[in-house]
């Protein structure tokens, strides 16, 4: 089986934000914070979960040579190099995806008047300016994956028991349920399109 490693960038999310002062006895600690609502993130019952589904799709072979010879042409170390093998988005259910594209094509619609008053080139299935448009507006590309080389002496790793570094037992942290600025629970699904971002 093969290897994979890659990062994301956190802030592609919609509405992504870098904040401080959250935390009083560290206030200088930045978190990033996601809307849940906007990215059609999964939240547990108990506040111990917030899950966002991610896409893997394969890159072309044009693109990892496109990707090849542009690090070959900045003068960069080749030593090892791989070409992106994926690109990650993050996946939406069919429901928020349905919703999502609605709020898009009435942003769209709205910043070319010229579409208005002609009822095909409001409509996607006939005006695929405005279909790519929206489907643009609703895609979140996260980061790229690269598959590793094998090695052949592979271990198998420990399983993980819980320990931390310091020796001592990993403690669990249970999340607000409230949020203590406007007294909302955390985590309340909102069904108007006018609410979404795209």
């Amino acid at each position: 089986m093969a290897n994979f490693s890659g990062k994301q960038n956190l802030m592609a999310y919609k509405g992504a934000r870098l904040l401080t002062g959250i935390d009083q006895q560290h206030p200088q600690t930045v978190f990033v914070c996601i809307p849940v609502q906007w990215n059609d993130i999964e939240l547990s019952q108990d506040g111990t979960r917030a899950q966002g589904s991610i896409y893997l799709e394969e890159t072309s072979e044009k693109y990892r040579q496109k990707c090849i010879e542009r690090k070959q042409m900045s003068g960069d170390d080749m030593t090892g190099y791989l070409p992106p093998s994926h690109t990650v988005e993050a996946r939406f259910s069919k429901e928020f995806r349905e919703r999502a594209l609605e709020a898009a094509k009435k942003r769209i619609i709205g910043e070319h008047p010229e579409w208005q008053s002609n009822p095909d080139l409001g409509n996607p299935e006939f005006n695929r300016d405005l279909k790519n448009a929206m489907y643009d507006a609703v895609r979140i590309r996260l980061g790229s994956v690269y598959m590793q080389q094998r090695r052949a002496d592979t271990q198998q790793q420990p399983a993980y028991g819980g320990a931390t570094a310091f020796g001592g037992q990993a403690q669990s942290w249970t999340p607000p349920q409230v949020d203590p600025v406007t007294g909302q629970p955390y985590g309340g699904q909102s069904t108007e399109n006018d609410d979404l971002p795209f």
